[in-house]
């Protein structure tokens, strides 16, 4: 039986016991739905859900029999693991075989390539071109060019398409030395300093005991001379010398000092990548000890060697970027291959002397050009599809990620996304929902098309925008404008909880500092919003009372206002009056008060502007600013009483506080992982789900689309006066929504 007729019979599993190591509640009971892509365990009573995306899906292990049923613990890429006690020892069976064959085959059957996105999320690829980058450092310039040898991938099928390399190298240079790096992956520029300095990256050489090449000699003293600030550069090796060492045996190694003068030679040793996948399996062991005393646990961790590991990757990022900018020397970094340790400490040494990629815009162009553009092999080291070799997996990812992460806990004003971008950045690398993730290098998804089969990652990162800031991110700060160089040391490090553990919601913070701020912001641009709406109305209402022009109490009102205006219009254009005898006209007699009414709506909006604040020194309305005619849609426009109490009901003024509730409306629970929304219209918390976008409020002076819960939206839409404003065709951009916006929500 083959995995579809697996699944076609194995659809559901009733009387299934969810357990809870963390919390003392009654084990929950409910059913296992299995669909083409996520495996659903439902509660019916707590109505609760949890959903497993089968492409998250790390490891399925049967359990020893217990009196309840067959234990199968489930175990997902972005660490979380549910254990479920299944009644019927032949349903646990199926249901692991079953689980055990998700894993697709070939690259054509990855969720990316199913993945429908809603309406909101195009699918649009930003035509990323690498030149954008390399000209925002100033290249080309006379030190270095753009070189196009490998456009058709032939030099280096692991290389973009364009390299940048120095202006005195020749084409011999570049294609011997191609050939006697690891994989052809010759020296290049990955980062050009303002001071001149530059990180450069490659492969380890093929010279094992005594083999040498001129030309990739040549090409080191070529870098050497664009830096006019040093004779002398550095070559970072990330390797243990040990491991370099070994690799001569196989007719690889490193550079012999003999042979490239005026270089300075250094081991920054950082573990290979089976190392680290054993640790961080020792990480989540650790994680799932079941009521460890504090010496257990504190010695379980500090078995795992996992924050040394990432200490010594921070270390040489931290000396790299010490020698570009202290020193102005060049560098010149590699591993084995280049697309590891490589990526890590050019990428994070980067993010150290430059603020710009702090942004999160600079942050995206970071690792489209270390990680994406330059092969960082993301199938292989992922597991995304079956035929990859177990032994290739390997966190190397995970933990740049981390690095940063620790970076930003010594910084947390100099950086402009917050911990759950880099968590969202982790999980989609693995979930292969987004093409940017998929294949081992530039050529793969070229091959497979991803950028017109897939959606992009960042069309999601760029709808959710709001959700990655850092509330605390100073631009102005010093730390955020300079090179960061800190000294790292043991207890600097700290483990990052929200990662590891974020499904456990009774070890996490009763209070998320970042996740308060973060509502406080919303909250306060909401009010401001609002504020703005209603000193319009006052002064609308006051001019009302000063002139004697009656407020319309309804839609009648407004109709009678729209009768006379069309009966005016009439016998203006019947009586032959040119129009500037009307104009004359009009300037000699009193304007209509309706008119004097419509001109404070219109003039009310550009004296206030949108993005400027409202001030009471405010001119006076002038008679000779009164336009003599108005449109029917003009006319509509006016607010009536009903129209301004919708508009009064449609914003909340108190929210609720995010330390409360732990689940949703829908039961779906709140983990750090998630954010929790305010509904901008009730002021109750709601997961994302219950969440909708793409409605802007009566309340809000702004045309900005709110976050509003899906009752409310019902609530409003359903309003006659949702309906009427919103078709009745207002010309200064304050209509609630407009009918394209309508057939989107």
């Amino acid at each position: 039986m083959d995995f579809a007729d697996s699944l076609a019979s194995l659809r559901s599993v009733e009387n299934v016991r969810l357990m809870d190591r963390f919390n003392n509640r009654p084990q929950i009971i409910g059913t296992i739905f299995l669909t083409s892509t996520h495996l659903i365990f439902v509660d019916p009573e707590g109505k609760r859900e949890t959903w497993i995306l089968h492409s998250l899906i790390s490891t399925v292990d049967r359990l020893p029999i217990t009196q309840y049923g067959s234990p199968l613990r489930i175990r997902t890429k972005h660490f979380f693991s549910a254990e479920f006690i299944i009644p019927k020892e032949r349903d646990c069976s199926d249901l692991h075989a079953t689980l055990s064959q998700l894993k697709p085959d070939s690259y054509e059957k990855l969720y990316c390539f199913l993945y429908q996105a809603p309406n909101h999320l195009e699918k649009v690829w930003d035509p990323f071109l690498l030149a954008t980058e390399y000209m925002r450092m100033g290249v080309p310039n006379p030190e270095w060019k753009v070189e196009d040898n490998n456009s058709n991938f032939d030099m280096c099928d692991t290389y973009p398409p364009l390299i940048y390399v120095p202006t005195s190298t020749t084409k011999s240079m570049l294609l011997g030395s191609s050939k006697f790096r690891s994989r052809g992956r010759l020296p290049v520029l990955s980062y050009l300093h303002p001071n001149g300095a530059s990180i450069t990256r490659c492969a380890q050489p093929l010279s094992g005991f005594s083999a040498r090449c001129l030309e990739d000699e040549q090409l080191l003293q070529c870098i050497l001379k664009t830096n006019s600030q040093s004779n002398t550069m550095y070559i970072i090796d990330t390797r243990p010398r040990i491991n370099a060492v070994a690799n001569r045996a196989a007719g690889k190694g490193y550079e012999n000092e003999v042979n490239y003068s005026n270089m300075q030679f250094k081991f920054c040793p950082i573990e290979n990548i089976h190392i680290m996948r054993s640790s961080l399996n020792k990480v989540l062991e650790a994680c799932e000890l079941k009521d460890p005393s504090m010496n257990q646990y504190l010695n379980a961790l500090d078995n795992t060697s996992w924050l040394q590991h990432i200490k010594a990757v921070l270390e040489a990022a931290i000396f790299i970027a010490r020698a570009i900018d202290v020193e102005k020397k060049n560098v010149l970094v590699h591993c084995s291959d280049g697309w590891d340790r490589t990526a890590q400490c050019c990428s994070l040494s980067s993010l150290l002397l430059s603020p710009y990629y702090r942004s999160i815009h600079g942050f995206r162009m970071l690792i489209e050009k270390e990680w994406f553009s330059f092969g960082h092999k993301f199938s292989d080291r992922c597991g995304h599809i079956r035929t990859s070799d177990n032994k290739e997996q390997s966190p190397v990812f995970l933990q740049f990620i981390e690095g940063v992460w620790q970076l930003t806990q010594l910084y947390p004003t100099a950086f402009e996304f917050n911990e759950r971008f880099l968590m969202s950045l982790h999980d989609h690398s693995h979930s292969c929902q987004y093409g940017n993730f998929i294949g081992n290098c530039e050529k793969d998804r070229f091959d497979l098309g991803v950028k017109d089969r897939t959606y992009s990652y960042w069309n999601y990162v760029l709808q959710n925008v709001n959700d990655f800031r850092n509330p605390l991110f100073r631009p102005q700060s010093s730390y955020a404008s300079e090179v960061l160089l800190p000294t790292i040391f043991p207890q600097t490090l700290k483990f990052w909880l929200n990662m590891y553990q974020r499904f456990e919601s009774g070890l996490l913070p009763k209070e998320n500092t970042a996740n308060t701020l973060i509502q406080l912001v919303d909250h306060t641009i909401a009010l401001n919003d609002h504020a703005r709406l209603l000193e319009k109305r006052i002064r609308e209402l006051r001019f009302s009372l000063e002139n004697g022009v009656t407020t319309p109490t309804s839609n009648e009102d407004i109709n009678e206002l729209q009768e006379n205006h069309n009966a005016t219009s009439s016998i203006e254009h019947d009586s032959g009056s040119s129009e500037n005898e009307l104009n004359q006209t009009t300037a000699e007699s009193d304007p209509p008060k309706s008119n004097q009414y419509l001109q404070l709506l219109n003039s009310s909006d550009v004296e206030s502007g949108i993005s400027s604040d409202y001030s009471p020194k405010t001119k006076p309305f002038s008679p000779s600013f009164i336009l003599p005619h108005q449109s029917s849609s003009e006319i509509n426009d006016i607010p009536t009483i009903e129209r301004i109490a919708f508009e009064l009901n449609s914003i909340a003024v108190d929210w609720r506080t995010y330390h409360a509730p732990l689940y949703c409306a829908c039961s779906s629970p709140f983990d750090s992982a998630q954010r929790k929304y305010n509904c901008w219209r009730c002021g109750e918390n709601f997961c994302i789900r219950c969440i909708e976008h793409g409605i802007r409020l009566p309340g809000l002076y702004s045309t900005n689309f709110a976050p509003v819960c899906k009752t409310c939206v019902r609530s409003i839409k359903t309003s006659p006066l949702y309906i009427d404003i919103s078709t009745s065709g207002k010309s200064n951009n304050r209509s609630l929504t407009s009918m394209d916006d309508k057939k989107q929500i």
